[in-house]
């Protein structure tokens, strides 16, 4: 006979995994070769026992299927196994396979193990969704980070106090270590300083790493520096700071997007506390101290004067949670769980949750949920909190009134054992799979993923391959560092084990110094001080790209999951939802490379880990893991948020590099030298020309940095160098002028008064410089008698602008030629936008930055580069759900038919440096990502962008182009091939020859070919992105005619002799065979006929 059932399987089970009480419970096997047999289910609870029923039998095509629908009423761990009566009378019992608890089960001689049916309540009304999209940071508040206030915190350690001796650590940077007394005790207890204004402190620390949670270990009044032997739960511990300062942490990190969760000790107080007052210290009568102690019932104090004590620690008596007056005092009205939630935690993490009741733990979710209906509680449990036991008991945190989740232990004891070696990707992914099954989805997605605590030994140093513990006398353990070789492989883990983090289901916990590459043995040696100024960077890089991947793709948070094994090493899993999925994969072999093929799932496949293209074939996708290697596959419909762009070449030339026949050696305007040219494109079969962005430039020419993100350039005007006669004005009267003021009104009269008080005062005069009465945007000002002419004057320019560049957009349609324009990144500190909404960018209250754009040091600059553009304030424009976004967005798409978003990076991180700082002194910071371009699809339509994402690009960044689906950049001189042999462009890329920013490519091709072939294999290269699969080639103006650096437009980090080159007459008319003869030769030749909408 066979058999055969499968808790994943919705056919065999369902619903799926754990189930909700009161609804109906599917449960079916399959048997084979044994036509005349018949089944029961087999129910086991610890209330009823065991229970039978029997189960129908209906016939399939080769086997017989037995079904039974069961239903629960009341929140129980079920478990389940099938007796099947053969036709001769024999029973064969079915259940888990040993060692197995999921999945396919098996038959077995005896009683075979059963499988697992969790049946839940939910009880809430809403759901803390700020807790499920968290990153949390666990912070042990004493060795975090020395506020401005420390010195006068720790003045409470001088004060007279009976029981262990109470010191300073002076030195930050030493090691902790314990002095005992003989018995084992804590002879002192060492501080260093740590204050809950210091972590306020490093809010923008955290804020930048990706936080938005932070857990603190226990901050009220105590003995110890751990602070897990409670003296006061209202009381902040002096050392700390008081109650304002808890208060002033809460709203600061809230206004970051931060929410804070404390750690409650409810099992047991400190025997030096205000209730128990073993020593005196206290003016109350304590437990300890007399029968008659209005705290004495709430300890398990005998007859005789002994205790009970957690675990036997004699500091630590344990508390009567039955006792009402303890409980009242907890959970009331006014007691320690709804006070600091008042005070502005959001949650609570419970300490030591298997010792407390579970009638208990409901009442302090209860007074949690009634101070904040969106508070989250979390509980300490080490095992599979859905089968844990304590004191004989069957716990019942996720029967619907309890916990929220738990410290996920056991994903952590997979995931190191995992990656150390000592279980294999198998047992690790059936493991896995056994906490999605048991676990309630919502508690599944709500655990607490960490994988470094300060009950155990630091990440690094486990990942380091270090001598086992035991093996160390204490002397040894306090000075232990990994060697280079075991830190480099403990790095390298590192990354694999912070990717799974951030990619399963569930909330990632970092334990603080994680990041910043500490190590150390279990307590005290992991409780170490933060190393501020001394971290490592690869680590915190680590983790930043872990995290930004995660805040990246929604599917990471929110998707389903299915774990699986390929072979020994390699450990993989789904997630997927809402028509896109996601495959991660990892490889632990330190010394084998995996090939590894996985199903395809959508239209298309992208890898965002190396950004290589993963092999298709079929229905299957492949991939290369080296050792210690990963890889994500983000698999999506070829249609996202992006508007396609049609098959093509075309090519890039600024409007200035145009030739001006009428007035040779000026430079092209929007007037006849631009219409010649789209002459010459549509001509030479051109289907798009790209130009550099056309608003104000700066003193030295750039368009990358001018004073409007909105307004267009004057200098680019047919007429008006001759004067601002020069053009006729008679449209003032017009409808058609007024309706262009209306319609642009929220840019443009700014603008125009900025303009005009600029004329007024000199324009190398900063407006944070003016006159108080110019200081900031008053829509009166522009009425101002000294102002108003000059506004107006402006205000015609941008129509005549408008009016010329709208002419130049028609007249390029009507030729079939589309027009890619150029949106920077940044903007000018002395701006119109900067002077008009300086709540949008980090400024100071004399509207100087406080932050700068820029880039780090890295291989090509060792100092990196300082561009000085004032950083957004993202939080402030998140606020206004991206209002100044929209507009410039809606204006970019007014202009232009395609739009290449420079530095496209700068919405994933950018880096920003402080005020008066050096690159080196900066930070990578987080852009709005995909809630952005989400916003400007739901406004305003699919996006006709071209993400400029050379130079850093990370696994974020990637996944964020693939999440919009717009195409990125690939630019030939950059290619990892020899493209003097052959050239194989990126999926999803527009092509580029060269670029504003990078050498022509014939003087690439000279540095990189020698000047002797370097004209030869610039036209090879040439020909053969022309020729290559991607959809649109653009080649720069300079390669088409043929020219060196000479003529480059650009030198990024060098302000002055840029942007000047253009193009003569002859050299224009000398290449336009050429042009034409290679579209035609590379099948890109595009007819000149008008567009449809043109």
């Amino acid at each position: 006979m066979r058999a055969r059932h499968v808790t994943s399987d919705r056919s065999y089970r369902k619903p799926f995994g754990a189930a909700p009480t009161g609804g109906t419970i599917v449960l079916a096997i399959d048997v084979w070769d044994e036509p005349d047999a018949s089944a029961q289910l087999r129910l086991w609870t610890d209330d009823k026992g065991e229970q039978l029923i029997g189960m129908q039998c209906s016939h399939r095509e080769d086997c017989l299927r037995f079904t039974a629908s069961i239903s629960f009423e009341q929140p129980d761990i079920v478990w389940y196994s099938f007796n099947i009566r053969a036709g001769n009378g024999d029973i064969w019992r079915y259940g888990a396979r040993e060692g197995c608890p999921v999945g396919e089960g098996a038959f077995a001689y005896a009683n075979p193990p059963s499988f697992q049916l969790t049946i839940y309540s939910s009880d809430r009304a809403v759901a803390p969704e700020w807790y499920r999209h968290a990153v949390v940071y666990q912070i042990f508040p004493d060795r975090f980070h020395r506020g401005a206030d420390w010195k006068r915190r720790v003045e409470s350690l001088k004060k007279p106090r009976k029981g262990a001796k109470r010191d300073l650590v002076e030195n930050w940077d030493s090691t902790p270590y314990y002095k005992r007394n003989r018995d084992g005790s804590i002879a002192v207890w060492d501080f260093y300083g740590g204050t809950l204004e210091g972590i306020q402190e490093k809010l923008g620390y955290l804020h930048d790493l990706g936080i938005t949670c932070i857990y603190l270990n226990p901050i009220f009044e105590a003995a110890s520096n751990h602070r897990y032997d409670t003296g006061d739960y209202l009381v902040i511990d002096p050392i700390l700071g008081d109650e304002t300062s808890f208060r002033r942490l809460c709203c600061a990190a809230a206004k970051r997007g931060i929410s804070v969760i404390l750690d409650g000790v409810f099992n047991h107080t400190g025997d030096d506390s205000r209730y128990f007052n073993r020593y005196g210290n206290y003016p109350d009568v304590g437990a300890w101290q007399s029968v008659h102690s209005t705290y004495r019932s709430w300890y398990k104090i005998k007859p005789d004067g002994t205790y009970t004590s957690w675990w036997g620690v004699a500091n630590m008596p344990d508390l009567n949670e039955q006792n009402p007056d303890y409980r009242q005092y907890i959970c009331g009205r006014d007691g320690v769980v709804r006070h600091w939630l008042r005070a502005g935690a959001r949650g609570w993490r419970l300490d030591v949750a298997d010792e407390l009741p579970d009638d208990f733990i409901a009442d302090i979710k209860q007074a949690s949920l009634a101070e904040k209906n969106d508070a989250v509680l979390l509980g300490e449990v080490w095992e599979d909190a859905t089968t844990k036991r304590a004191y004989g008991q069957l716990r019942r945190y996720f029967w619907g009134n309890e916990l929220d989740g738990t410290m996920n232990y056991p994903l952590r004891h997979v995931l190191l054992h995992f990656l150390t070696g000592k279980e294999n990707a198998p047992e690790a992914a059936i493991e896995l799979e056994t906490l999605r099954e048991n676990y309630p989805r919502d508690i599944f997605y709500s655990e607490l993923n960490m994988l470094g605590s300060h009950d155990r030994v630091r990440l690094l140093t486990i990942l380091g391959n270090t001598p086992k513990p035991d093996t160390l006398g204490e002397e040894q353990k306090a000075h232990f560092h990994l060697d280079r070789d075991h830190r480099s492989l403990a790095v390298s883990r590192l990354w694999i084990a912070a990717l799974l983090q951030m990619t399963l289901p569930g909330v990632p916990c970092i334990y603080y110094g994680d990041e910043a590459g500490c190590e150390g043995y279990a307590d005290p040696y992991n409780r170490g001080p933060f190393p501020w100024g001394h971290e490592d960077s690869n680590c915190t890089a680590i983790f930043r790209n872990a995290i930004a991947l995660r805040k990246t793709m929604p599917v990471l948070v929110n998707g389903e999951f299915k774990p699986f094994a390929e072979g020994e090493d390699v450990l993989g899993f789904w997630r997927w939802d809402k028509g896109v999925a996601v495959c991660v994969l990892v490889n632990r072999s330190t010394t084998l490379a995996h090939r590894v093929s996985v199903a395809m799932h959508g239209e298309q496949v992208d890898e965002v880990i190396s950004g290589n293209s993963p092999e298709v074939s079929g229905n299957s996708v492949s991939v290369q893991l080296w050792p210690l290697g990963t890889a994500v596959l983000y698999f999506h419909p070829a249609q996202r948020l992006q508007k396609p762009m049609p098959a093509g070449m075309g090519v890039l030339a600024h409007i200035t590099s145009l030739p001006n026949q009428a007035h040779p050696g000026m430079s092209g305007t929007l007037g006849e030298p631009a219409r010649h040219f789209v002459d010459w494109l549509a001509q030479a079969g051109q289907k798009y020309w790209q130009v550099l962005p056309i608003n104000p430039t700066d003193e030295f020419g750039s368009p990358y940095a001018g004073l409007s993100a909105f307004a267009g350039n004057p200098a680019l005007l047919e007429g008006y160098r001759e004067g601002p006669t020069a053009f006729d004005t008679s449209f003032e009267s017009q409808p058609v002028y007024r309706r262009f003021c209306e319609a642009n009104e929220e840019w443009l009269l700014p603008y125009a008064t900025f303009r005009a008080i600029k004329a007024r005062l000199g324009e190398a005069l900063p407006w944070t410089e003016w006159p108080e009465k110019y200081r900031r945007w008053d829509p009166e000002l522009a009425e101002s008698h000294e102002l108003k002419g000059n506004v107006e004057r402006c205000c015609r320019i941008q129509y005549e602008f408008m009016r010329q560049w709208d002419d130049l957009h028609n007249y390029a349609h009507s030729q079939g030629v589309l027009i890619i324009g150029d949106m920077p990144m940044y903007i000018s500190a002395d701006s119109a936008d900067v002077w008009s909404e300086p709540e949008l960018f980090e400024l100071d209250g004399s509207g100087r930055p406080v932050g700068v754009a820029g880039v780090p040091p890295d291989y090509f600059n060792d100092k990196g580069q300082l561009w000085g553009n004032p950083t957004y304030d993202w939080d402030a424009m998140r606020q206004t759900h991206y209002s100044w976004w929209m507009r410039r967005f809606r204006r970019m798409l007014e202009l232009y038919d395609y739009v290449r978003l420079d530095h496209f990076l700068g919405f994933s991180s950018y880096y920003r440096i402080p005020e008066d700082h050096t690159p080196k002194e900066g930070s990578w910071c987080y852009g709005p990502g995909l809630e952005l371009f989400s916003q400007v699809f739901s406004r305003l339509g699919t996006m006709p962008f071209i993400a400029e994402d050379l130079g850093i690009v990370t696994p974020a960044v990637r996944a964020l182009v693939a999440e919009i689906g717009i195409p990125g950049m690939d630019v030939v001189q950059f290619a990892d091939e020899d493209v003097h042999k052959t050239y194989h462009p990126k999926p999803n890329k527009v092509v580029y020859t060269s670029t504003h920013d990078t050498s022509t490519l014939l003087g690439w091709c000279m540095h990189s070919f020698g000047p002797e072939s370097a004209s030869q294999s610039c036209s090879h290269i040439c020909t053969e992105a022309l020729c290559s699969s991607a959809p649109v080639v653009m080649v720069s103006l300079q390669d088409v005619l043929g020219l060196d650096d000479k003529a480059r437009m650009n030198t990024p980090g060098v302000a002055e002799g840029n942007w000047k080159w253009s193009a003569t007459e002859e050299q224009l008319s000398g290449s336009f065979e050429k042009l034409k003869n290679l579209a035609k030769r590379c099948g890109r030749f595009s007819p000149a006929s008008p567009l449809k909408d043109s």
